[in-house]
């Protein structure tokens, strides 16, 4: 039997992290937060432009919803990839939940056109309802979620 080695791989971030004027990885990530706060109002104005994109399509007919899924799910993966950054975590939660059921159809050929519309709606509730509460939103998303698992799609 061989003696046990253990191989400490070279620490290349850390070699960056000194060529960045010894800023610390807690110094860095704060410093971040920063910028992406500062870009709130941008990433804002970005999720707002990409829901009116995807709102039309809750009145497509099946046809029509199943010929232009793929781009319905590049706008709603767009946003949901950002929205969290910009304090929109239901919209990020319900356009996670429209592509993954259009990725359902992709890959495992089951087609949800209504559940995807009730998405969709879900959408356009949380978006242009004035005076709602995160709360409210946050149930919403996760009742949406629970429709998404009791259909077979996982997360």
């Amino acid at each position: 039997m061989s003696d046990v080695r253990i191989f400490t791989p070279e620490n290349r971030l850390g070699k960056i992290l000194d060529s960045l004027g010894g800023s610390t990885t807690g110094e860095l990530v704060a410093e971040a937060e920063k910028r992406v706060e500062a870009l709130t109002d941008q990433i804002q104005t970005f999720v707002a432009a990409k829901v009116q994109l995807i709102l039309p399509y809750a009145d497509h007919s099946d046809d029509r919803l199943f010929a232009e899924c793929r781009t319905l799910a590049d706008a709603a993966v767009q946003v949901a990839e950002v929205a969290a950054a910009a304090k929109l975590g239901a919209v990020g939660e319900i356009t996670r939940g429209i592509a993954n059921i259009v990725d359902g159809l992709l890959t495992l050929g089951v087609w949800h056109g209504e559940a995807l519309r009730v998405h969709i709606r879900a959408l356009q509730l949380v978006t242009q309802t004035q005076g709602r509460s995160a709360v409210d939103d946050g149930a919403i998303a996760d009742r949406l979620r629970e429709m998404r698992i009791s259909i077979g799609l996982s997360e």
